[in-house]
């Protein structure tokens, strides 16, 4: 019968082992461990080594020592221009055109450094440097020169392929560098700043004249008023202009400003517009077509500047009817102190007084709630049609004239045209025509009062 295991002495589980085994165990062990090092060793041998990224190491092209850069020549498509830098800025050699100071002086900013991410090898030809780039030669003030010549762009986007004169190789650029060296000789010019000459809020009078049309002016009422209106047409005849279509065309005059700079000297040969604006100063601007498309020249100056194709889009309704006011006997109560109306043989006379609320007619006191909607009607004609030319005023169908509290007076006729229409003569405009029906339902509500 064999003896029980005691499993609280591990050693019974133990079993006696033979001397010399444990020797060959140990180098058993050991052998394994020396294949699996030799195995690692063979598998980093044939594993393929890890690529390894060319290292940009940037290179100043700029000679140490030169100082900053006087002067710079672009050439490029077969012309050249050289800008100067002077005690007073930034100059286009030859010329005293006012300049872009921070177009024309970052231009210039380029040859203070310059940059390369790398150099290659091989001609500057098969990088697209050839006579034909486009060339930047700056001079500094150590009287030294560097000339750069752009090629193609990398296919990477990673800059521009450039040569420098007298030095071997190609090298990188970045971008920046090749947009800053490519601007072209009109981007250098100041734009004139036309709201420093007027404001749609500020401005006095606009004169506008289009070819085979008649020059219409309108113009603030600053002084003598005698239509009672904020602006006024001033030519082709002079009647009061609405309000909101005249602060429109103010508006779209205040947006008429340059673009861009299209050519230094130039004619414009298809005039669309003259226009005669008086604010502080007068401004006269000449908008033009062009193959370059919208274009304008201010005050007789020789310069062209491109303008937005939208700005223009308010001489298309710029008529006489769009511009007058609609309402040709327009005047506020409150400013009224009597009328008197004359129909045929037929006369009345009102007195007001709008803020007593008390009304007269003929001495006799009438209901304001009578009055008020036979005034609406007086003040409420609305132009029906246009008549280019001014036409003889016959004798009267109805005559309104008023008196206003400060004494002025006012007046307003309507006299017969054809057997549809009247004519409506206020001062000296009568261009417009009212339906007789019209009239015949004002001269009978005046009267039934």
């Amino acid at each position: 019968m064999s003896k029980p295991i005691s499993l609280e002495s591990p050693s019974a589980l133990r079993k006696p082992m033979r001397r010399g085994y444990g020797w060959l165990a140990l180098a058993a062990c050991a052998l394994f461990l020396l294949g699996c090092t030799a195995a690692a060793h063979l598998h980093q041998k044939d594993a393929p080594a890890p690529v390894s990224r060319p290292a940009y190491a940037f290179e100043q092209l700029i000679p140490e020592g030169a100082g900053k850069p006087s002067a710079v020549t672009i050439a490029h498509a077969g012309e050249a221009f050289t800008l100067l830098r002077g005690e007073d800025g930034v100059r286009l050699e030859g010329e005293d055109a006012a300049l872009d100071s921070h177009a024309a002086g970052e231009l210039l900013a380029c040859g203070e450094s310059i940059l390369a991410r790398r150099r290659l090898e091989g001609s500057p030809e098969a990088y697209g440097v050839t006579a034909q780039s486009l060339s930047a030669s700056f001079r500094y003030d150590d009287h030294s020169t560097l000339t750069l010549r752009l090629g193609e762009a990398v296919p990477t986007g990673e800059g521009w392929y450039a040569a420098v004169d007298g030095m071997d190789g190609v090298y990188i650029v970045n971008n920046a560098l090749a947009r800053a060296l490519s601007a072209s000789r009109l981007s250098l010019y100041a734009l004139p700043d036309l709201s420093a000459r007027f404001t749609a809020q500020t401005l006095k009078s606009a004169a506008i004249e289009q070819p085979e049309k008649p020059v219409i002016t309108i113009a603030r009422a600053l002084q003598a008023n005698p239509f009672n209106t904020m602006v006024e047409l001033t030519s082709p005849i002079h009647y009061p202009a609405n309000s909101e279509r005249a602060a429109e065309v103010y508006l779209a005059l205040e947006k008429l400003q340059p673009a861009s700079l299209v050519a230094p000297e130039g004619e414009i040969a298809d005039v669309l517009a003259t226009i005669t604006l008086q604010d502080q100063s007068t401004t006269t601007l000449t908008i033009g077509y062009t193959e370059d498309g919208y274009v304008m020249q201010l005050d007789g100056d020789r310069a062209v500047y491109a303008i937005a194709p939208d700005a223009l889009a308010f001489l298309d309704s710029l008529t006489v009817p769009w511009l007058a006011e609609q309402l040709p006997g327009l005047v506020m109560l409150s400013q009224v102190a009597s009328i008197d109306v004359r129909a045929e043989n037929q006369t009345r006379h009102f007195d007001v007084d709008q803020p007593a609320k008390a009304y007269e007619a003929d001495g006799t006191a009438i209901d304001e709630a009578d009055f008020l909607p036979v005034y609406q009607q007086m003040i409420g004609l609305l132009i029906e049609r246009y008549v280019p030319n001014a036409q003889p005023a016959g004798d009267a169908r109805l005559e309104l004239n008023y008196t206003f509290t400060d004494g002025k007076r006012w007046s307003l006729v309507i006299a017969p045209y054809d057997e549809q229409f009247d004519l409506i003569v206020r001062g000296d405009c009568a261009c417009f025509l009212i339906s007789r029906s019209r009239t015949d339902e004002l001269i009978r509500a005046l009267f039934a009062l």
